[in-house]
């Protein structure tokens, strides 16, 4: 489990995460979204223990994670899948990480068959694509076998195999009862991966909710074999109804039950009843419309 209780951080007058509050759980994939220069990176940093909090706390399974005799085996973390040495080779990147942390030599051999780096896996880092980078920088934070797994986008530079074994790698780690948590831009994807959402702006939280919790109903795509008689049965105070076709309406202000219910009530025959409810992506827009730093023009 990752707390995060109350944590500011300042850099000088400059306020970069502000008394936050979250609490990414066992057996389930939390997301952490945030426009850019929201504070997720200082926040996980400070889960880390690579920066220290200015006020509050952050623990990782009740304890601050530097305090942690065994860390891999605890946490495995992605930050930036460029920090290993060009020179070096996978396995021997995974190696050293493996004999200071007391892990077998037969854990990095799974590891790297895991990534689907075997191929690779004794070629020079420097040479590795984006894609297998990643694939690396997952390996290692899997190195432990850890019960807290925290990823900074971990689909970066992955092309759609990739990005699926992700998904599946993260959703049965979860099933597993591990906590996982992971930073992504990719806002289709985290709606597929996610169980939970944290979303934080200029450093303070936004939400703390579900994919389903933050999207909302927009309307309701409805095929009637009397689109006209339907309309002024439907019609009222906060009810917007639209054309789309000769058989077709999109009704705002009812929900898909209370057309159903009106149309069999006066035997309006109803061919479809499909509610229209916005993406992530929209509702996190929406959502943080007033705490983007970096505004390009329109």
């Amino acid at each position: 489990m990752i707390e995060v209780r109350e944590v500011t951080k300042r850099y000088g007058t400059k306020t970069v995460v502000d008394k936050l509050s979250f609490t990414a759980k066992p057996g389930q994939v939390t997301g952490f979204l945030g426009p850019n220069g929201a504070g997720k990176s200082t926040t996980m940093r400070m889960i880390v223990g690579l920066d220290a909090p200015t006020s509050g706390d952050v623990l990782v399974n009740g304890h601050s994670y530097v305090q942690s005799a065994a860390p891999l085996q605890e946490m495995g973390v992605l930050l930036e899948a460029k920090a290993v040495h060009p020179g070096r080779s996978a396995v021997s990147h995974l190696l050293a990480m493996a004999r200071t942390n007391g892990i077998p030599r037969s854990r990095v051999d799974e590891v790297i068959g895991l990534a689907g780096l075997s191929s690779v896996a004794h070629k020079r880092v420097g040479a590795f694509s984006l894609g297998m980078g990643q694939r690396l920088g997952i390996a290692a934070a899997l190195l432990g076998d850890p019960a807290v797994i925290m990823l900074d986008e971990p689909v970066n530079g992955l092309d759609p195999e990739g990005v699926l074994w992700v998904r599946n790698l993260l959703a049965g780690l979860a099933a597993e009862g591990r906590t996982v948590m992971l930073s992504s831009h990719l806002m289709s994807e985290v709606s597929l991966i996610a169980d939970h959402l944290v979303i934080v702006g200029r450093g303070r939280l936004l939400a703390d909710t579900t994919v389903a919790g933050l999207a909302t109903a927009e309307g309701v795509r409805v095929l009637s074999g009397d689109p006209a008689n339907l309309r002024n049965v439907l019609g009222g105070p906060g009810v917007t109804i639209t054309s789309g076709g000769p058989e077709e309406l999109f009704v705002a202000g009812r929900t898909a039950r209370e057309i159903g219910m009106a149309a069999a009530h006066y035997g309006i025959p109803l061919f479809e009843l499909t509610p229209k409810t916005a993406s992530l992506e929209e509702a996190f827009m929406d959502l943080t419309r007033d705490a983007v730093e970096y505004e390009a023009a329109r």
